[in-house]
C-alpha cells in the first residue's frame, strides 16, 4: 500500500505456529534418534545419549522453551526406547540408566533454559530494531501526508507493523466520532464502538473485556492534540498467538504523540489556507469595489449629466449641441457596457463557465472583427494593420479570441497617446499561429506577470487611463481555454509594448517550419 511516493514498508514475516513448533521440535528429536540408532550399529560410542542434546538446544534457539523441553521428553523417550536395555521397551534395567536418563532431562532443562533466553534477547533487540525503523518510516510518511486520513493510515500501518495485531484510528469530527484508517482487516463491532465513544468522554485508556468495555474485543488508548482534537487508536490483541504484548502502552503513547503533533499540523495547514483564501477575496473584493467606485463612476455621471442638461436645458440647446451631448452620452455609454463586460467575462472565467467551440479561423478575419468591436476606442489612433490574407488560419472560438484581441487592443490605445501608431501583425511558430498588437506607448513600468492577474492596472494614481484592470487577465484565460496563451514584453525596436495572443493552427502539417 502506498501513500504519494512514500511506500509503506513490507510486514515481518509471519511467526510459525504453535503446533508447528512442537512438530518440528520432536522431529528433530526423532532425527537424532535416526543418528544415534545408525552410529550405535557401527561404532561403539560412549555417552551415546549426549547426541539428544543437539535438537533440544536447535529447538530452544529456533521456537522458544517449551518445544525445546518438548523436544527433551521426546529425546529421553527414545533414549530409552532405542538405545537403553531392555531395547525396545520403556523398562529401564540398570539403575544407572535411570539416573543418566535423569541427567539428560535435568541438562536438556538447563540448556534449553540458556538457549531460550539468548534466543528471547535476541527477539527483544530485533523487535527493538524493527520498532525503530518502524517509527522513522512513520515519521517520514506522516511528514508527506496530505490529509488527516493520511496521517490515521500511516499511523495505523506502523502499529499493524508493530504488533501484526488489527489496528483502527478514529478521529472525533464535529462531535462524532469516525473511522479514519484501519489496518490488518480491524472491523470494530458496536460494543468496540461504545468503548471507544467512552474513551474520547474519559480520556482514560480501556482493555478488551475489561469494563467499561466488557464485551469489547479491542483495547483503546485517547489522542488529544494540543489544539484539542480527539482521536482513539484501538488495537485487537486477543487474536495474536503470543496473546497480548507485555507492556504496549509504551509504543502505543509514540506513535499517539507523532499523530496528534501530525493532525494539528494538518489543521494548521488548512487554516493557513483558509485564512489565505479569505484574504484573497478580500483583496479582490477590495479591487472590485475600487474599480467600480473610480472608473465606472466617470462615465455613469457624464450619461447622468449630459440627460440632465438634455431635460433641464431642452429650449436653450441648438440642434448641434444636442447631437454633441447624445453622443457623448452614447460614448460614455459602449465605454460603461465594455467594462460591464469584461467583469462579467471575468466572473465566466472564474466559474469555469467558458466552453470553448473550436473552428477554422482566418487571422484576417479575426483582426477585422476586433477592430470593429472596440472601434470607438480606437477612433483617433493609427491603426497598421499588417496582416496577411495568406496567413495561416486557426483553431479558435472566434468569439472568444475576438473578445481577447479586443481587449488587447484597448489597452494598446489607453496607454498609448492620441495619433500614435498601432501595428497588429501575425506568423507562426511551428505547429501554433500568432497576432500580436505592438503599441507606441510608454510600454511595461517593471515586472509583466503581476499584470495578468485580476484588476491590475499598468499606472497608478488619478491621471491612469480609465478601465476595471482585467483586459490582460481575459485575454489570458480565454486564450488558454482555447489551447493558446498570451505573451506580453517591452518593444525592442521602438518604445512601446508587444502583446502576442497565440493558438493552434488549423492546418498544422502544412506549417511552415
Amino acid at each position: 500500500m502506498s501513500l504519494g511516493s512514500y511506500d509503506f514498508p513490507e510486514e515481518t514475516t509471519g511467526r510459525i505456529p504453535t503446533w508447528l513448533r512442537y512438530a518440528l521440535s520432536i522431529l528433530m528429536a526423532a532425527a537424532a534418534t535416526v543418528a544415534a540408532v545408525v552410529v550405535d550399529q557401527n561404532v561403539h560410542v560412549p555417552n551415546l545419549s549426549l547426541i539428544f542434546v543437539l535438537p533440544v538446544v536447535i529447538a530452544a534457539i529456533s521456537f522458544g522453551w517449551r518445544p525445546a523441553m518438548a523436544a527433551a521428553a521426546a529425546s529421553i523417550l527414545a533414549d530409552n526406547f532405542f538405545l537403553v536395555e531392555p531395547r525396545y521397551s520403556l523398562s529401564v534395567a540398570d539403575p544407572a540408566n535411570v539416573w543418566g536418563l535423569g541427567l539428560l532431562l535435568v541438562v536438556a532443562a538447563i540448556v534449553s533454559t540458556l538457549a531460550a533466553q539468548a534466543r528471547r534477547q535476541a527477539l527483544e533487540a530485533r523487535a527493538a530494531v524493527d520498532q525503530a525503523r518502524a517509527l522513522q518510516s512513520m515519521a517520514r510518511a506522516m511528514a508527506g501526508a496530505v490529509d488527516r486520513q493520511a496521517i490515521a493510515l500511516v499511523a495505523a500501518h506502523t502499529l499493524h507493523r508493530m504488533f501484526a495485531a488489527p489496528v483502527a484510528v478514529l478521529i472525533d469530527e464535529g462531535g462524532e466520532l469516525a473511522l479514519a484508517a484501519e489496518a490488518g482487516g480491524a472491523a470494530l463491532s458496536q460494543p468496540d464502538q461504545e468503548a471507544a465513544r467512552w474513551v474520547v468522554v474519559s480520556r482514560l485508556p480501556t482493555r478488551a473485556g475489561v469494563y467499561p468495555a466488557d464485551d469489547a474485543r479491542f483495547d483503546f488508548w485517547p489522542v488529544v492534540t494540543p489544539q484539542r482534537r480527539q482521536c482513539v487508536i484501538a488495537i485487537r490483541f486477543d487474536g495474536l498467538e503470543d496473546g497480548r504484548p507485555e507492556a504496549p502502552e509504551r509504543m502505543v503513547e509514540v506513535v499517539g504523540g507523532y499523530l496528534s503533533v501530525a493532525i494539528d499540523r494538518d489543521d494548521y495547514a488548512r487554516q493557513a489556507l483558509e485564512t489565505r483564501v479569505q484574504t484573497t477575496s478580500e483583496r479582490l473584493k477590495a479591487d472590485l469595489l475600487a474599480a467600480v467606485s473610480h472608473d465606472l463612476k466617470t462615465p455613469l455621471s457624464t450619461v447622468l449629466l449630459t440627460l440632465q442638461s438634455l431635460r433641464r436645458f431642452a429650449g436653450v440647446h441648438d440642434e448641434e449641441t444636442r447631437a454633441e451631448l447624445l453622443a457623448l452620452a452614447e460614448r460614455e455609454t459602449a465605454r460603461l457596457n465594455g467594462m460591464v463586460g469584461k467583469l462579467l467575462d471575468m466572473g465566466r472565467l472564474d466559474a469555469g463557465a467558458v466552453a470553448p467551440s473550436l473552428v477554422r479561423a482566418e487571422p484576417a478575419d479575426l483582426v477585422a472583427a476586433a477592430l470593429e468591436r472596440v472601434a470607438p476606442a480606437l477612433d483617433d489612433r493609427t491603426i497598421a494593420n499588417q496582416i496577411r490574407r495568406e496567413a495561416p488560419p486557426l483553431l479558435v472560438d472566434p468569439l472568444l479570441f475576438e473578445t481577447a484581441l479586443g481587449a488587447v487592443l484597448e489597452n494598446a490605445a489607453k496607454y498609448s497617446g492620441p495619433g500614435a501608431a498601432i501595428t497588429i501583425r501575425s506568423g507562426q511558430d511551428r505547429d501554433s499561429g500568432w497576432i500580436e498588437v505592438l503599441d507606441a506607448g510608454p510600454g511595461f513600468p517593471g515586472p509583466i506577470e503581476p499584470l495578468f492577474e485580476k484588476f491590475a492596472r499598468g499606472a497608478e494614481g488619478d491621471g491612469r487611463p480609465p478601465g476595471t484592470g482585467l483586459g490582460l487577465s481575459i485575454a489570458r484565460g480565454f486564450l488558454e481555454a482555447q489551447g493558446g496563451g498570451v505573451q506580453a514584453d517591452n518593444r525592442s525596436d521602438h518604445k512601446g509594448a508587444r502583446v502576442r495572443l497565440w493558438a493552434p493552427l488549423a492546418d498544422p502539417d502544412r506549417a511552415v517550419a
